[in-house]
């Protein structure tokens, strides 16, 4: 009879994916992914794990095994391991905290956080040109990054680079498609509306737009909600809602 194998006996790659196919969540599957990566990495004296994502015209994402290691990715430090990485393209390692001199207030907020000593190291996703990732390995005992283990971590973001990009392009699609249908649901309720005061006032499209964006420039607020509070005077059956 087949044993079944222990997930530590199961590539690493292969675990990313099922946690893929687990959370299409975007936030969800990096969080359990950094868990993943810690656990991977437990020999190595890894206390926790985060992951920094850089996209084009979308906030950073900055997640963690556990919060207190994603606030301190995602906080007001002007330089940090994983941003010099990301910079650099190189990994960026801090093996004592305690004694680091370049980044004080990172130094500070890490130590506070039971943090003795970090490896930062870039994520080599198939598209760097659009997108930048850099994985972030915590230590709370000093000293703990030599270059065996540095290399592990090295390792394991190239192992998760595929999966990753993956997801990433996943959520950019999905992204895109959120954003059509929201264009398109906009401009619907613009069209209902230009509509009722064209029947209302006897006036063409193009006027009844105008009368639609000058009172949202009159009352500072957007056409689309101006054009809704029209059709709800009218009827409020009227759905813009667009089905799967």
């Amino acid at each position: 009879m087949e044993m079944e194998k222990s997930p530590s006996a199961v590539p690493l790659p292969f675990r990313v994916q099922e946690l893929l196919l687990r959370y299409p969540d975007l936030e969800t599957f990096l969080e359990s992914l950094a868990s993943l990566i810690t656990g991977h990495l437990t020999e190595r004296n890894i206390m926790g794990a985060s992951l920094m994502i850089v996209r084009p015209r979308r906030q950073p994402l900055h997640v963690g095994s556990i919060p207190s290691l994603a606030e301190l990715q995602r906080g007001p430090h002007a330089e940090d391991p994983a941003r010099r990485a990301m910079a650099s393209r190189v990994p960026a390692v801090v093996r004592d905290l305690a004694s680091e001199l370049r980044w004080s207030g990172y130094s500070r907020a890490a130590l506070g956080r039971g943090v003795a000593a970090a490896a930062a190291v870039p994520v080599p996703v198939p598209e760097p040109e659009t997108t930048a990732a850099v994985l972030t390995g915590y230590s709370g005992s000093p000293g703990a990054f030599g270059p065996e283990a540095v290399r592990a971590v090295e390792s394991a973001a190239a192992e998760i680079a595929a999966p990753l990009a993956l997801a990433l392009r996943l959520d950019a699609q999905t992204h895109r498609a959120n954003n059509l249908q929201a264009v398109l649901e906009s401009r619907t309720v613009v069209d209902l509306a230009a509509g009722i005061i064209m029947a209302q006032n006897n006036c063409s499209q193009q006027s009844a737009v105008e009368i639609l964006r000058s009172v949202s420039n009159s009352r500072n607020v957007k056409v689309r909600d101006v054009a809704a509070g029209v059709v709800a005077v009218v009827s409020d059956r009227v759905s813009t809602h667009f089905e799967e």
